[in-house]
Protein backbone atom coordinates (compact mmCIF):
# COMPACT_ATOMS: atom_id res chain seq x y z
CA UNK A 1 0.00 0.00 0.00
CA UNK A 2 1.07 3.19 -1.04
CA UNK A 3 1.65 5.82 2.16
CA UNK A 4 0.16 9.10 1.55
CA UNK A 5 3.25 10.88 2.85
CA UNK A 6 6.94 9.84 3.48
CA UNK A 7 9.41 12.27 5.09
CA UNK A 8 12.79 11.56 4.43
CA UNK A 9 15.44 12.73 7.15
CA UNK A 10 18.89 13.19 5.57
CA UNK A 11 21.54 13.08 8.13
CA UNK A 12 25.60 12.33 8.22
CA UNK A 13 26.11 9.14 10.63
CA UNK A 14 27.32 10.34 13.78
CA UNK A 15 30.79 9.17 13.19
CA UNK A 16 33.65 11.79 15.16
CA UNK A 17 36.14 13.25 13.10
CA UNK A 18 33.35 13.28 10.07
CA UNK A 19 30.35 15.71 11.08
CA UNK A 20 30.13 19.21 11.85
CA UNK A 21 33.91 20.12 10.92
CA UNK A 22 32.95 23.17 10.06
CA UNK A 23 33.29 24.35 13.70
CA UNK A 24 36.66 22.92 14.32
CA UNK A 25 39.00 23.97 16.12
CA UNK A 26 36.45 26.35 17.80
CA UNK A 27 34.70 23.05 19.35
CA UNK A 28 36.94 19.78 19.28
CA UNK A 29 35.98 16.37 17.59
CA UNK A 30 33.88 14.96 20.28
CA UNK A 31 32.31 18.45 21.00
CA UNK A 32 31.36 18.57 17.16
CA UNK A 33 30.01 14.93 17.35
CA UNK A 34 27.40 15.92 20.19
CA UNK A 35 26.15 18.59 18.95
CA UNK A 36 25.37 16.62 15.39
CA UNK A 37 23.78 13.98 17.55
CA UNK A 38 21.84 16.55 19.51
CA UNK A 39 20.56 18.13 16.12
CA UNK A 40 19.61 15.22 15.06
CA UNK A 41 18.17 14.13 18.16
CA UNK A 42 15.94 17.25 18.09
CA UNK A 43 14.68 16.31 14.51
CA UNK A 44 13.90 12.67 15.59
CA UNK A 45 11.78 13.15 18.74
CA UNK A 46 9.86 15.59 16.80
CA UNK A 47 8.82 13.12 13.46
CA UNK A 48 8.87 9.89 14.75
CA UNK A 49 5.70 9.48 15.79
CA UNK A 50 2.89 11.44 13.81
CA UNK A 51 0.20 9.71 11.96
CA UNK A 52 0.18 12.27 8.77
CA UNK A 53 3.43 10.78 7.31
CA UNK A 54 6.32 7.94 7.98
CA UNK A 55 9.11 8.91 9.11
CA UNK A 56 12.78 7.40 6.54
CA UNK A 57 16.31 8.05 8.10
CA UNK A 58 18.90 7.93 5.24
CA UNK A 59 22.46 8.27 6.49
CA UNK A 60 26.04 7.41 5.10
CA UNK A 61 26.75 4.47 6.71
CA UNK A 62 24.46 1.87 8.74
CA UNK A 63 26.23 -0.90 10.06
CA UNK A 64 28.53 1.23 12.89
CA UNK A 65 26.12 2.94 13.96
CA UNK A 66 22.52 1.19 13.78
CA UNK A 67 22.32 1.40 17.39
CA UNK A 68 22.32 5.38 17.26
CA UNK A 69 18.99 5.42 16.44
CA UNK A 70 15.81 4.75 17.75
CA UNK A 71 14.44 1.69 17.47
CA UNK A 72 11.22 1.03 14.82
CA UNK A 73 12.35 3.78 12.64
CA UNK A 74 13.61 2.45 8.77
CA UNK A 75 17.50 3.38 8.41
CA UNK A 76 18.55 3.23 4.65
CA UNK A 77 22.03 4.09 3.50
CA UNK A 78 22.49 7.08 1.10
CA UNK A 79 23.86 6.07 -2.68
CA UNK A 80 25.42 8.45 -5.46
CA UNK A 81 28.47 10.15 -5.92
CA UNK A 82 27.77 13.78 -4.57
CA UNK A 83 24.89 15.18 -2.43
CA UNK A 84 22.27 15.83 -5.28
CA UNK A 85 22.32 12.35 -6.59
CA UNK A 86 22.22 11.02 -3.25
CA UNK A 87 19.25 13.02 -2.02
CA UNK A 88 17.70 12.33 -5.73
CA UNK A 89 18.26 8.48 -5.28
CA UNK A 90 16.75 8.30 -2.02
CA UNK A 91 13.61 10.22 -3.01
CA UNK A 92 13.41 8.18 -6.48
CA UNK A 93 13.58 4.96 -4.41
CA UNK A 94 10.97 6.30 -1.83
CA UNK A 95 8.69 7.76 -4.66
CA UNK A 96 7.55 4.32 -5.56
CA UNK A 97 5.44 3.97 -1.92
CA UNK A 98 4.06 6.84 -1.23
CA UNK A 99 2.59 10.00 -2.72
CA UNK A 100 4.16 13.08 -1.58
CA UNK A 101 7.97 13.45 -0.10
CA UNK A 102 9.49 15.94 1.71
CA UNK A 103 13.10 15.59 2.53
CA UNK A 104 14.84 17.52 5.56
CA UNK A 105 18.31 18.14 6.89
CA UNK A 106 19.32 17.66 10.90
CA UNK A 107 21.44 20.70 10.86
CA UNK A 108 18.01 23.62 11.66
CA UNK A 109 17.23 24.17 14.90
CA UNK A 110 13.95 25.83 14.80
CA UNK A 111 12.70 23.59 11.66
CA UNK A 112 9.23 22.19 13.46
CA UNK A 113 5.87 20.01 12.95
CA UNK A 114 4.59 22.95 11.39
CA UNK A 115 6.61 23.91 9.12
CA UNK A 116 6.84 20.38 7.93
CA UNK A 117 3.21 20.37 7.90
CA UNK A 118 2.67 23.33 5.89
CA UNK A 119 5.30 21.57 3.37
CA UNK A 120 3.32 19.06 2.52
CA UNK A 121 0.15 21.00 2.54
CA UNK A 122 1.67 23.01 -0.53
CA UNK A 123 2.08 19.73 -2.73
CA UNK A 124 -1.66 19.57 -3.77
CA UNK A 125 -0.42 19.38 -7.61
CA UNK A 126 2.24 16.72 -9.61
CA UNK A 127 4.06 19.96 -10.70
CA UNK A 128 4.49 21.33 -7.48
CA UNK A 129 7.74 21.69 -5.37
CA UNK A 130 8.69 23.53 -1.98
CA UNK A 131 11.46 24.73 -0.43
CA UNK A 132 12.78 25.45 2.62
CA UNK A 133 15.69 28.18 2.28
CA UNK A 134 18.02 28.89 4.84
CA UNK A 135 20.03 32.58 5.26
CA UNK A 136 23.37 30.62 3.86
CA UNK A 137 21.52 30.97 0.56
CA UNK A 138 21.13 26.59 0.78
CA UNK A 139 17.99 25.06 1.68
CA UNK A 140 16.64 22.77 4.51
CA UNK A 141 13.89 20.68 3.37
CA UNK A 142 12.56 20.15 -0.27
CA UNK A 143 9.33 18.59 -1.29
CA UNK A 144 7.47 17.02 -4.52
CA UNK A 145 4.76 14.56 -5.81
CA UNK A 146 6.86 13.37 -8.44
CA UNK A 147 10.35 12.73 -9.47
CA UNK A 148 12.17 15.79 -10.55
CA UNK A 149 16.00 14.93 -11.17
CA UNK A 150 16.89 17.90 -12.54
CA UNK A 151 16.49 19.41 -9.48
CA UNK A 152 19.90 17.63 -8.28
CA UNK A 153 21.98 18.35 -11.26
CA UNK A 154 24.17 21.14 -11.90
CA UNK A 155 24.13 22.43 -8.24
CA UNK A 156 27.00 24.01 -6.76
CA UNK A 157 26.59 21.80 -3.25
CA UNK A 158 28.07 23.94 -0.40
CA UNK A 159 27.96 27.46 -1.37
CA UNK A 160 25.49 30.43 -1.19
CA UNK A 161 23.69 29.63 -4.87
CA UNK A 162 22.17 26.50 -4.29
CA UNK A 163 18.64 27.70 -3.10
CA UNK A 164 18.71 30.32 -6.18
CA UNK A 165 20.05 27.47 -8.93
CA UNK A 166 17.31 25.16 -7.70
CA UNK A 167 14.41 27.67 -7.72
CA UNK A 168 15.87 28.56 -11.60
CA UNK A 169 16.07 25.32 -12.83
CA UNK A 170 12.12 24.78 -10.81
CA UNK A 171 11.09 27.51 -12.59
CA UNK A 172 12.48 26.57 -15.97
CA UNK A 173 10.59 22.96 -16.34
CA UNK A 174 7.39 24.28 -15.27
CA UNK A 175 6.87 23.61 -11.94
CA UNK A 176 5.44 25.70 -9.03
CA UNK A 177 7.29 27.18 -6.44
CA UNK A 178 6.28 27.70 -2.67
CA UNK A 179 8.88 29.15 -0.78
CA UNK A 180 8.53 28.85 2.91
CA UNK A 181 9.80 30.60 5.44
CA UNK A 182 13.41 31.71 5.56
CA UNK A 183 15.23 29.42 9.02
CA UNK A 184 19.04 29.31 10.12
CA UNK A 185 21.03 26.02 10.16
CA UNK A 186 23.66 25.63 12.70
CA UNK A 187 26.50 24.79 10.58
CA UNK A 188 29.88 27.05 11.67
CA UNK A 189 30.89 29.19 15.02
CA UNK A 190 29.46 32.36 13.07
CA UNK A 191 25.99 30.74 13.18
CA UNK A 192 26.04 29.55 16.90
CA UNK A 193 26.66 32.97 17.85
CA UNK A 194 23.86 34.30 15.47
CA UNK A 195 21.59 31.90 17.32
CA UNK A 196 22.99 32.65 20.67
CA UNK A 197 22.49 36.21 20.14
CA UNK A 198 18.51 35.77 18.95
CA UNK A 199 18.41 33.58 22.02
CA UNK A 200 16.97 30.69 19.61
CA UNK A 201 19.43 28.17 21.59
CA UNK A 202 18.27 25.14 23.43
CA UNK A 203 19.93 24.59 26.97
CA UNK A 204 22.52 22.35 25.85
CA UNK A 205 23.66 24.34 22.80
CA UNK A 206 23.88 27.60 25.41
CA UNK A 207 26.02 25.18 27.39
CA UNK A 208 27.91 25.12 24.22
CA UNK A 209 27.88 28.50 22.93
CA UNK A 210 28.86 29.80 26.78
CA UNK A 211 32.15 27.43 26.82
CA UNK A 212 33.63 28.76 23.71
CA UNK A 213 32.32 31.94 23.00
CA UNK A 214 32.93 35.02 25.66
CA UNK A 215 31.89 37.88 23.45
CA UNK A 216 28.30 37.19 22.77
CA UNK A 217 25.73 39.65 24.17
Amino acid sequence: MRADNTLILFTKAPQICRVKTRMRPTLSHRECLYLHKKLTENVISQFRSNNRFKLIIYTTEIDKVRYSYPRGISIKKQTGQHLGSKMNNAIKQEMKNTQRIVLIGSDCLTLDINYVYKAFDKLSKPNNITLGPTMDGGYVLIGMKKQNSFLFNHIPWGTSDVFDKTLAFARKHGRKITSLEEVSDLDTIEDLCQLKKQKALPKWANSLADKHISNIS
